[in-house]
């Protein structure tokens, strides 16, 4: 008899266990106080489930991507973009309300960004694929992760201008940045800087990100003749009267920035130069801040996994862009 009722009790704590986790998992999905913050249901464990869906969602992208490039000749279905073009950028920069801000991203990336840190023990091997090599530093900052990450990488048969230019344009971003669910130009402040509003899909159980940010391309004129000139695209978080912050998505902030050089071999004789003789060297940092709260052992996880495929996937996208086209120094 005893045995009976202590086998009711167990099978019905079972049950009630059984219910609390549905409960918490319908509480994911509709209300996201529940997945991210102090009452948060986010652990260390739920990567394992978020993994095998991004290797389908590889896949799934991969085809979209395909078939978006055979269909589509202008990428971006908005208005808003018809007034962006990329046209070569002159040394001396247009001036524009932003100016300052971009002179200090200009300047501190060609400062900092491109010094050496494979030596530096703060920043750790996160990959190396070839002669792409991918560092990390760890920053935890309110106990929210915020690790930089830099990456070099040499990318044949195109120019440090060409790189720039379809990172930097909107019209091209679908082609190649496959985490996106919208984007509007917020308002253009010259030929090489606008101001960009991207949401970005959800990543269960992650709430949904959104970033607002000033877009500049510039060129950088070396000082010594023996040193190519640089392409560099800066990403910056800032903030705009057209776009604030929703409860609909949780406000990340970044600052990114895409940093070429163009290396030329001459050609044999006469000969013209071709994309056999051009190479571009790349530096690409990232600082992102994802907002909210997602573990460190997620954050991480997939900082690893996403950043050398961007590299791989994007370099690639610009190869085949150019293939056969004039090369544009």
């Amino acid at each position: 008899m005893v045995n009976i009722v202590n086998g009711s009790e167990t099978e019905l704590e079972t049950d009630k266990n059984t219910l609390s986790n549905e409960l918490k998992i319908k509480a994911h999905l509709v209300n996201p106080d529940f997945e991210e913050g102090t009452n948060g249901l986010i652990d260390e464990d739920v990567f394992d489930a978020v993994e095998p869906p991004f290797d389908r969602r590889d896949q799934t992208e991969q085809c979209q991507t395909e078939q978006a490039g055979m269909e589509r000749t202008s990428p971006v279905p908005s208005d808003s973009l018809t007034s962006t073009t990329c046209t070569p950028m002159r040394a001396s920069a247009p001036v524009h309300r932003f100016n300052a801000e971009v002179e200090e991203m200009v300047q501190n990336h060609m400062t900092y960004s491109l010094q050496d840190v494979g030596g530096d023990a703060n920043w750790n091997l996160l990959l190396e694929e070839g002669d792409m090599k991918v560092y990390r530093r760890k920053v935890e900052e309110n106990g929210i992760i915020n690790d930089p990450v830099r990456a070099t990488l040499s990318v044949k048969g195109v120019t440090g201008h060409e790189v720039c230019h379809y990172f930097w344009n909107p019209n091209y971003r679908f082609d190649w940045e496959t985490t996106i669910d919208n984007l509007d130009v917020i308002e253009a402040l010259s030929d090489d800087a606008f101001i960009l509003h991207q949401i970005h899909k959800r990543i269960w159980p992650a709430a949904q990100r959104d970033i607002l940010f000033l877009s500049a391309m510039r060129k950088v004129l070396a000082c010594d003749e023996n040193v190519p000139d640089t392409w560099l695209v800066c990403n910056s978080s800032v903030d705009h009267d057209k776009a604030p912050p929703t409860a609909k998505c949780v406000r990340a902030k970044i600052n990114i920035a895409m940093i070429c050089q163009t290396l030329v071999s001459p050609p044999e004789g006469d000969d013209a130069i071709s994309r056999e003789n051009v190479q571009c060297k790349i530096t690409y940092v990232a600082n992102v801040h994802p907002g909210g709260w997602v573990p460190a052992t997620i954050c991480r996880a997939l900082a690893k996994r996403e950043y050398p495929k961007f590299l791989r996937r994007f370099t690639a996208y610009v190869q085949e862009k150019t293939a056969g086209e004039p090369i544009l120094f």
